[in-house]
């Protein structure tokens, strides 16, 4: 991606996020950016391909900050408690309309965006376990590979279920339930020690 095609994508990942997909149309991309309508399409075929430019974009700008809090953690616990803080930040800039809109009018690359986020998850979930363990802040006992794939089951049903409103999925008294329910569920003696010395790493 060149660093003009960059530059559109990015502002327009600021639109979507702000008022959706839908209600955005090319004609409102060229006017909010001050772009002919000529020069969007020399960048983008259509309206698919810059919704699904936006999504490549978004996805590796999380993906960078999110090493970055990894990289910062001293141990599995910590990293843990830093991307718990990384999510509180991003929750307040998600507009709950970006996904519903991605999910209901371009399903292929919804489709494509979950699979790329299940792989992620399954990946560093797996990775963090194994770190916790041998470092001895999680539960020795725990089957690793089953934990993994119950956290993401957890995740992925959040988007499929009516027991909770959209406003309850996206509060922070919610995420933060879920967050201690796994935390707790993982933690040696040692691990919940560590957690109650350190609990200011994750207040605002």
């Amino acid at each position: 991606m060149d660093d003009k095609t960059k530059e559109i994508v990015k502002k327009v990942s600021v639109l979507y996020n702000k008022y959706g997909i839908k209600s955005i149309t090319m004609d409102d991309v060229s006017r909010e950016l001050g772009i002919s309508k000529k020069t969007l399409y020399e960048h983008f075929s259509d309206k698919t391909e810059l919704v699904l430019k936006v999504i490549e974009f978004i996805g590796q700008e999380r993906e960078e900050q999110f090493c970055q809090y990894k990289k910062q953690a001293g141990n599995a616990l910590e990293e843990l408690l830093n991307i718990y803080r990384f999510y509180l930040q991003m929750m307040k800039e998600i507009n709950p309309s970006f996904e519903f809109d991605l999910k209901k009018y371009y399903p292929e690359i919804y489709s494509r965006l979950k699979q790329m986020r299940r792989n992620k998850m399954l990946e560093a979930t797996l990775e963090n376990l194994k770190k916790g363990k041998k470092e001895g802040l999680y539960r020795n006992e725990l089957r690793e590979k089953i934990i993994t794939r119950l956290q993401l089951l957890r995740v992925e049903s959040l988007s499929d279920t009516d027991l909770f409103t959209q406003d309850e999925l996206y509060s922070r008294e919610f995420v933060e339930e879920m967050f201690f329910y796994h935390l707790y569920g993982i933690l040696s003696a040692k691990g919940i020690t560590y957690l109650n010395e350190h609990l200011e790493l994750i207040k605002e």
